[in-house]
Order: C-alpha cells, then sequence, then structure tokens
C-alpha cells in the first residue's frame, strides 16, 4: 500500500475535508509512477488546491478499507482510499470538487497492466535429483490457464508445477508459454544444475603435501580434485565445521627428535570450502617451545572453538575464527592423579566434542583410552571397559548406531594393531580391520615413527543417515609407500598401494578401498550435501 503525501491528522477523531486557501482553486491529482500490474492497488495523491468538497468515482474498481475490499466505487473523501482493480485494462478515474458554489471536475485514465508470466526457479538444482518448477501467472476470475513448459535435455510439460530431472550439470535454458483465455505469453529464464549434491570427504596426503576432496556420490562417478591448498609435513588432522575446513599440522618431527625435527613448527590453519581464504589460526614459537608442543588432532566445538592436542603436552583451546592469535597456554592435561600412574607416556592424540563433553584418546605406551572433560577443562571421568585397554590414535563416534570406532597404535589386551569397534561406553569390541597382511612393519600399515609412537592413522570419520546406514571411512598408508622413524620418512616411488577405505557401518562388507594413490593423514567428511 502507498502513502499519499496530503494525509494529515491533528486529532484521530477529527477528519480533514478541504484544503487550505493557499493561491488559485485547482482540481487535479495523480496516479503512482510505476506500472500497476493486475490484480493490484493503487494509491491516488491529491494535488487540488482550495477546494472544500470532494467526489471520486473510479468505475471498475474496488475499496479497500482495513482488511476489507468493498464493491465501493466512489468516496467522498479528501483522498479516496486505496482502489483495487481487479483485471488488467483501462479505467477512468474522475474527480469532481466545490469550492463553495464554484465546481471543477478533472478526469484521468490509468492503465493497469496484465502480469507476465514468471517462472518460479527452484533451490539447488541437481543432477538426477528431481525438483519441481512453478510460475506466477494472472488468470481471469472463473478462467483457466495452460501451460507449455519446454525443459531442454529434461524433457516438456502441460502441468501448472511440472517435476522435472536433469541428467548433465552447467547452465539450462528453460521455456514457459502460456494461454490465459484471451493470449499466449511466454518468457524464459537460464537455470544453473549442479553436479550431484554429496557430502564431501577431504584429506590430506604425504607425497604431495596438498589437500583433495572427493564427493560421495551415488549415482555418478567422482574423482579426486585439489582443492589449490598445500600443507607442510604430517599435516595429521582435518575437520569440517559449517562453511570451513580447519587443518592441524605437527611440522616436521613427531617424535623423540633433535635438531631441525626438535624446533616447534607446526601450525592451525583454516580455509574456505574450495581451498581459498587460507587463514593462520596460531602456531607455537620455537624460541619458546619445541615439536612437544606442536598441534597434532583437532576438532571445533559447537561454540566455535577450536580443541587440539600435542605430542606431550595435553590440550589447548582457541576461537576458531581467530588470525595469527598468540599461541595459548595448557587448557587440561592429565596427571598422575587422574591416570593413577606415572604419566610420562601419556601422549594426547585424538580429540573429539562429544555431547557436552570434549574426549580424548592417549596413545602411549602406558597412556591408554579415552578420557572426558568439560568445557572448561574439568575431568570428568575415563572409561572403565575394555577399550581403556587400547592406545588410542583416533577415533569417530557413531551416534545413530551407538559405536566408538578406533585405531590403536600397539598390539594389547591380545589385540593386534588394527581399526575396531566398540559400543558406546567401550564394551563388546569387534575388529573391523586387523588382518596378519594388515600389520605394522609386515607389509601393512606404514611404521612411520617409532613402537608406541606410530602415525598410523590419524582421522576417520562417518557418513551415516537417520537409519544407520553408512560407512566409516579412514586413511590407510602402506609400509611399501611410506615407512620409518626418520624426519621426515621415507617416500616410495608412488602411493600406489595405500588410499582411503571405508567400512560398512552394518557390518556385511568387509573393509575396503574407496580408491588409492593418496598417502592420507588428515580426513573430514563435510556432512551437508553441497
Amino acid at each position: 500500500m502507498f502513502v499519499t503525501g496530503l494525509f494529515i491528522v491533528a486529532c484521530s477523531k477529527n477528519e480533514i475535508t478541504g484544503i487550505g486557501q493557499q493561491g488559485d482553486y485547482i482540481a487535479n491529482f495523480d496516479f503512482p509512477i510505476y506500472d500497476i500490474y493486475a490484480p493490484g492497488k493503487v494509491v491516488i495523491t491529491n494535488r487540488s488546491k482550495n477546494a472544500d468538497k470532494f467526489l471520486w468515482e473510479y468505475e471498475g474498481g474496488k475499496t479497500i478499507v482495513g482488511q476489507d475490499t468493498l464493491a465501493i466505487s466512489t468516496s467522498e473523501k479528501m483522498s479516496p482510499d486505496t482502489i483495487f482493480y481487479e483485471l488488467p485494462g483501462q479505467y477512468n478515474v474522475k474527480l469532481t470538487t466545490w469550492k463553495g458554489s464554484e465546481q471543477k471536475t478533472i478526469s484521468k485514465t490509468i492503465t493497469v497492466e496484465k502480469q507476465q508470466p514468471t517462472i518460479v526457479v527452484p533451490e539447488n538444482i541437481g543432477i538426477l535429483l528431481e525438483v519441481t518448477f512453478s510460475a506466477r501467472v494472472f488468470k481471469f476470475p472463473g478462467g483457466s490457464v495452460t501451460y507449455s513448459w519446454d525443459f531442454g535435455e529434461a524433457g516438456t510439460s502441460t502441468e501448472a508445477t511440472p517435476k522435472v530431472t536433469f541428467m548433465t550439470e552447467g547452465v539450462h535454458l528453460v521455456k514457459l508459454t502460456i494461454n490465459d483465455g484471451e493470449e499466449e505469453l511466454s518468457t524464459e529464464v537460464e537455470v544453473n544444475v549442479q553436479g550431484e549434491l554429496a557430502k564431501t570427504i577431504y584429506f590430506t596426503d604425504a607425497f604431495t603435501r596438498r589437500i583433495y576432496r572427493y564427493k560421495l556420490t551415488t549415482m555418478t562417478a567422482s574423482q579426486v580434485e585439489w582443492i589449490g591448498a598445500t600443507t607442510g609435513y604430517n599435516a595429521l588432522g582435518l575437520s569440517v565445521k559449517g562453511n570451513k575446513l580447519y587443518l592441524s599440522e605437527t611440522g616436521f618431527g613427531t617424535r623423540f627428535s633433535s635438531g631441525d625435527a626438535a624446533v616447534a613448527d607446526g601450525v592451525l590453519k583454516s580455509y574456505n570450502l574450495d581451498g581459498t581464504g587460507e587463514n593462520i589460526i596460531t602456531r607455537p614459537v620455537a624460541t619458546s617451545l619445541d615439536y612437544r608442543d606442536d598441534p597434532w588432532m583437532h576438532t571445533v566445538d559447537k561454540y566455535g572453538n577450536i580443541w587440539w592436542t600435542c605430542r606431550n603436552w595435553g590440550v589447548r583451546v582457541l576461537n576458531a575464527s581467530s588470525s595469527e592469535a598468540a599461541y595459548p597456554g595448557i587448557k587440561f592435561n592429565i596427571n598422575a592423579t587422574i591416570a593413577g600412574e606415572a604419566i610420562n607416556t601419556y601422549f594426547p592424540s585424538d580429540i573429539k566434542e562429544v555431547g557436552e563433553q570434549i574426549w580424548v584418546s592417549y596413545a602411549g605406551t602406558t597412556g591408554k583410552g579415552i578420557y572426558r572433560y568439560d568445557y572448561d577443562g574439568t575431568y570428568k571421568d575415563k572409561f572403565t571397559t575394555a577399550i581403556q585397554s587400547h592406545a588410542i590414535r583416533t577415533f569417530a563416534v557413531d551416534h545413530v548406531n551407538g559405536h566408538i570406532y578406533f585405531a590403536t597404535n600397539r598390539s594389547d589386551a591380545g589385540r593386534p594393531v588394527g581399526v575396531y569397534r566398540a559400543n558406546i561406553d567401550g564394551s563388546n569390541i569387534v575388529a573391523i580391520d586387523n588382518g596378519s597382511s594388515m600389520q605394522i612393519g609386515a607389509g601393512g600399515y606404514s611404521n612411520q615413527g617409532a613402537d608406541g609412537e606410530y602415525i598410523y592413522i590419524t582421522n576417520m570419520d562417518i557418513d551415516v543417515d537417520e537409519n544407520g546406514q553408512g560407512y566409516l571411512y579412514y586413511g590407510y598408508r602402506a609400509n611399501t609407500d611410506i615407512n620409518g622413524s626418520g624426519n621426515p620418512p621415507t617416500l616410495g616411488s608412488s602411493a600406489a598401494n595405500s588410499g582411503v577405505k571405508r567400512y560398512k557401518l552394518d557390518g556385511s562388507e568387509s573393509a575396503e578401498f574407496l580408491f588409492k594413490g593418496y598417502a592420507p593423514y588428515g580426513l573430514a567428511i563435510d556432512q551437508i550435501k553441497r
């Protein structure tokens, strides 16, 4: 609704019926300067001068009063209420004014246009994804409209709201012709059809020191893509939160080190999901810290904080949106009272936000299992079930099925190194990928590092739907491709035997390669289909 410039109210119960006596007596009014489309509303501006009585006549229009539309086409107000025109056409508006016994009349014609058809494009059009188109069109009362759609490769339709599936991505031209009973009108629009919408795996590679992505498509073939971002040595941790990708690099040295390998050279970074916008969140200062303070694995919590472990010195935390922030002190660490024993081999490894807690796994020779903390760093408890007997390099929680998946860093409790599944309370451990051919140093998993300090699997993540169906994903680096206790480790001629592996959550299939040719450290899934 439009507001006229001549409504002046001095008191809510007084109605102005005339215009002040200034200059000549004139009868005049204006229509809106913009186009009017049916069905449409019109607010008229009275430009008359020195009149004290008015009569408006607008045949073909109705009067809007408050929320009601009345079949009234006259008004004696200084300016009429909003006029409603239901149909397109040309309409005459007549104003008669009086000044005492003197009378003047003026008539003007307003054109109410027919609304041209407009295609309503659905959001997030993807290949092989059914979407529904519609159109905004003018319809004569009691009449009907016929539709003729042309979607190119996606076919044609005569429905008002056709369902359409595009087979190829890119720009497509959509055409529409309608007949409203009086004439045909046409319009067209270009729409961008995206590739299959799917979740995406991101991972780092020991050979190229790059970050890659791989879409988890089901209807079309996917390819590994470099996102344009490079890493330093031992890019052990990746995570996705919202529209950001987070990276934790340990740097040159990962085990007991001296010389260059003992220097604090790790870093925490963030990127946009396409690899742009690289931002250094924080990094340790080499003059005051060493390799034991470098970031290992990390997680970003629901409050926007990034938590990370260090080889020896517990857990640190910082706002994830920070840029070149000072390296923070330790938020919390294990101690002898909590551990119940000496803590010189309690090496924190993976870290996750689970529910309203921060869970930390330990992967040393004596430091084992998973410990739980509050957000303020207060120690809560540790598992007391079978999982606590294992040095855990990394873990992931399947909330839907109630499982914990974890990779052990050494042989313990009668179980060789491998990937396992436990109930959410850490009991009932089941082997996932621990065969004899997979053992560290036996041609299986890489022996990078040293006994008790193997880098091994550093990240795993889960893609699960509401029905509990999906896969566990983790990076596998073969000993033939990367091995040794040096800094950096020894690289083979290629990563032909390494890659990303997956395990079906219902246990109906054995662990298998999703693809080979890369030696992943960090791995994370963007849980949003894009």
